[in-house]
């Protein structure tokens, strides 16, 4: 069970175009992603890094119902992290 915060944590990482956070768990950590392209569905614009963590902050508890949906069907990436694409909003 991952308890995911309040969204203060959010960074952007400028590399993948995506806004991250790391959720503590009972047996391993949780890297969570949200791309820029399902942020734009809110108003960001993908290229500029504040719009989308401003964004992802409005939005935090639509993201984590996503990421919880996500674990539950076991879809993570290869790397064990969770990516909420466009195509999950």
């Amino acid at each position: 069970m991952f308890h995911y915060g309040d969204g203060e944590e959010l960074y952007w990482d400028q590399r993948h175009g995506e806004v991250r956070f790391v959720v503590p768990g009972e047996r391993a950590t949780l890297l969570c992603r949200i791309e820029a392209g399902a942020l734009e569905k809110e108003g960001a614009r993908g290229d500029d890094a504040a719009s989308c963590l401003a964004a992802a902050q409005r939005c935090f508890e639509h993201i984590t119902r996503r990421i919880s949906d996500k674990l539950a069907l076991g879809l993570t990436e290869p790397d064990g992290s969770v990516l909420v694409r466009a195509r999950d909003w």
